[in-house]
């Protein structure tokens, strides 16, 4: 779990191991339900414009996908896959807030990924492997 320090503005999270074994920027945050708030982990991608959550998690949200907005996104490999687009409200770092969220069945890459939209409006993030921590800063709003 994140570790706060200077007041709750900044957060550390420790990498935690992939599929593979591997040390990553992995992350836990809270989804809400509509009655009850449910646990999610998810990969920290600076490079992923949206944040993607296979559809099992939609179902989980109570989402209802046929009445989400559909787009097409490019992966870093090059391939375009479909994701339906929804809002949802989130906790993280401290902060509740709404966010959009892509929930895909053809997102082969065997985690959730955590992206820009949304989060790194409200977040500072610094990311260091040697030390297998990841820092989100809240930012204050002007």
């Amino acid at each position: 779990m994140p570790q706060s320090s200077s007041g709750l503005r900044r957060f550390e999270f420790p990498y935690l191991k992939d599929g593979q074994g591997h040390y990553a920027p992995i992350v836990y945050l809270q989804a809400w339900t509509g009655n009850r708030w449910v646990y999610l982990q998810a990969y920290v991608d600076s490079g992923a414009s949206w944040s993607v959550f296979h559809v099992d998690v939609a179902q989980l949200l109570g989402i209802k996908l046929n009445k989400a907005k559909r787009r097409y996104i490019a992966l870093g490999n090059g391939s375009v896959i479909p994701i339906y687009l929804q809002h949802i409200r989130v906790r993280f770092a401290g902060v509740e807030f709404a966010a959009p969220a892509g929930f895909s069945d053809s997102l082969r890459v065997g985690f959730n990924l955590l992206g820009r939209a949304g989060f790194f409006t409200r977040f500072a993030v610094s990311f260091n492997d040697r030390a297998r921590v990841l820092t989100v800063t809240r930012l204050t709003r002007k």
